[in-house]
């Protein structure tokens, strides 16, 4: 049995694009944002809606519908387990109201603070686009979420509050599109950071930041089997492929009830269209963002050089004159 086949008895028969085609019709509006949608667009959407392709759980609309934790707090603990591999309970959902940071222009599609039983305190983020300056900004946001858990906690405990009462904080970033530092390697998708001292002393650090390259992942991952839990998850936010979803669903039983989830948009392309339309939307947005800060970097670089080379001929002028000047020296001695 063919991986469509399979899937058709599990998920149902699709409709063709021309009865996707006709059933937006009674939805006029929707059959609007259809057409507002460039060709290859379009043909994307068809092409999920007959059976061709699997939905890209990477866009924002669909990743936080299926992994909403209010709604599926399992599906978040079996996602969280697989990146710290080790097995994962929510304790409850943090708000990010309160928090002092904020990205006005931030190409972060998800933001989910959860704390777990042992007391972490769990950042997790997808990124549309990885930042170029990753660390820094890790460490300001985990900072803000540190002292929000002190100042709970020593309202909590008054005087006798201690700093070993401090919840560590682990901030796992989902990168779609990895930045330049992290493509300087090319055969590791994952980085876990510690703090090490050059002397070998080991001291707890709250803050403790996780990578996770899904471009390098996918090209890595290209005709290999999927066999680790880690695995299985990162496939699933990186693939579209119906062979690939197939064997998700055959390995690993915890992903029938999220395909069986995202195969219902098909039954109801009037409001897919909509989400779709939404998260393309922010999708051009976020690459409108990554053109900016890309052409501000090539300005600031283009600067840089040309100031370089204003000083290096400032010197050239002044290692002229200076040559010059002993010439004259030598002239007069002669």
């Amino acid at each position: 049995m063919s991986d469509t086949s399979t899937l058709i008895s599990l998920y149902g028969t699709p409709m063709n694009p021309g009865q996707v085609i006709e059933h937006l019709k009674n939805f006029p509006e929707a059959l609007g944002l259809y057409y507002k949608m460039p060709e290859t667009h379009r043909q994307d959407f068809l092409d999920f809606c007959s059976g061709k392709t699997g939905l890209y759980l990477c866009y924002d609309v669909f990743f936080q519908k299926i992994f909403n934790p209010y709604i599926h707090r399992e599906r978040v603990e079996h996602l969280l387990g697989a990146l710290l591999m080790q097995e994962v309970h929510i304790l409850d959902i943090l708000s990010r109201e309160g928090l002092r940071m904020s990205d006005s222009a931030s190409l972060v599609i998800m933001d989910l603070v959860v704390r777990l039983q042992d007391g972490t305190i769990i950042n997790l983020e997808m990124q549309r686009t990885g930042y170029d300056f990753p660390q820094k900004r890790v460490d300001c946001y985990n900072s803000d979420i540190i002292m929000r858990d002190y100042s709970r906690l020593k309202e909590k405990h008054g005087k006798q509050f201690s700093y070993h009462m401090l919840n560590p904080v682990t901030t796992i970033i989902l990168m779609e599109h990895s930045s330049s530092r992290f493509k300087q390697f090319p055969d590791t998708y994952i980085h876990h950071g510690h703090l090490r001292f050059d002397s070998g002393l080991e001291l707890d650090n709250l803050s403790h930041p996780i990578y996770v390259s899904l471009d390098i992942f996918h090209q890595v991952m290209q005709n290999k089997p999927v066999n680790t839990p880690l695995e299985a998850w990162l496939t699933a936010l990186t693939t579209r492929s119906p062979a690939r979803i197939d064997e998700l669903i055959r390995k690993f039983p915890v992903f029938s009830d999220i395909y069986r989830e995202v195969f219902e948009f098909r039954t109801t392309p009037e409001e897919l269209i909509t989400m779709y339309s939404a998260a393309l939307a922010e999708t051009d947005r976020s690459t409108e963002r990554v053109m900016i800060s890309d052409m501000q970097k090539a300005l600031a670089d283009s600067k840089k050089e040309l100031a370089d080379k204003d000083r290096a001929l400032a010197d050239s002028r002044n290692e002229i004159a200076s040559l010059k000047e002993q010439i004259r020296q030598l002239q007069e001695k002669l």
